[in-house]
């Protein structure tokens, strides 16, 4: 029984190469007169190695088309070296535009909150050098600038000059009330400015040339007037009684811009409160202004 199943397998494994070897011919001829134009002889082996052929040469053409051509762009889950480069850049550049757009508008919305009084907001990244306190740090003079300022207080008591490393030009600082200083700056206590007593009616001048950003009254400060300055300077003139100059005006350094005053309820007397910001960052205008 065994050994005839082993036959019946063999005979047929026998009839099935018989077909795949049995010589068909393929034979092309005129419709009209039946002329043959082409014979070839053919078996099903024939055709299923030519197909496996075909198939595999257009599998292999195709490989190298996509790694040795643009089109290799178009697969996904893979890019050339340049656009991974690229997408790294603007990824890159888009962090680096929010973080500005987010610092601009904290130093925009810091301005207001200079204005009004209120507590300052802390940028994601800050310019500032050090967090140390501003009377912390050290001011080196060296014999040039000793010379200096020497010189120019010979000159003019009402203005001092301040050189900026990093623009590498003098700015030249007008006093913008001659008076006596009531209380000075100090950070500990948030007080970023300085108090200056003088006659009534005094005016008070721009510390240097700018450009009126704010020129209005609040209930805390009174009426107020802030220019901004070249290099991202920014001073403010708090408590007046009168303001001189309107929003966009221009003005130079020594440009009289308010009268002193008592406005506001954190005034204690006819005094100005000043303050200088540079860069969003208060500092002692007394570094900066001769008083």
């Amino acid at each position: 029984m065994i050994f005839a199943n082993i036959m019946q397998d063999k005979e047929g494994g026998e009839k099935y190469w018989s077909k795949l070897l049995h010589k068909y011919r393929f034979v092309i001829m005129t419709d009209s007169s039946f002329e043959e134009k082409l014979s070839v002889k053919l078996s099903r082996l024939n055709v299923l190695a030519f197909i496996g052929i075909f198939v595999f040469a257009c599998f292999f053409s195709t490989l190298l088309l996509i790694a040795y051509t643009p089109l290799s762009e178009y697969v996904p889950g893979k890019s050339s070296i340049e656009v991974q480069k690229n997408l790294v850049e603007l990824s890159l550049k888009s962090d680096s535009l929010e973080n500005i757009l987010h610092n601009r508008a904290i130093y925009l919305e810091n301005i207001n909150n200079i204005i009004n009084g209120n507590e300052l907001v802390t940028p994601i990244e800050s310019n500032k050098v050090s967090e140390k306190n501003e009377d912390e740090i050290v001011f080196d003079k060296s014999k040039e600038d000793s010379l200096l300022r020497l010189s120019v207080e010979a000159e003019d008591k009402s203005s001092i000059y301040i050189k900026s490393a990093s623009e590498n030009n003098y700015l030249m600082f007008f006093t913008p009330l001659t008076g006596i200083i009531s209380d000075r700056y100090n950070s500990k206590t948030k007080h970023f400015g300085i108090d200056l007593v003088a006659k009534e009616k005094s005016r008070i001048s721009s510390v240097l040339d700018g450009t009126v950003i704010v020129s209005h009254w609040t209930s805390e400060t009174g009426y107020v007037i802030a220019i901004q300055h070249k290099n991202d300077y920014i001073s403010l003139y708090k408590h007046n009684s009168l303001l001189l100059k309107e929003v966009g005006d221009f003005v130079n350094a020594g440009d009289h811009i308010a009268i002193i005053g008592n406005s506001g309820e954190l005034s204690s007397g006819p005094h100005l409160h000043f303050e200088l910001w540079h860069k969003g960052t208060p500092v002692n205008p007394e570094n900066y202004i001769y008083f």
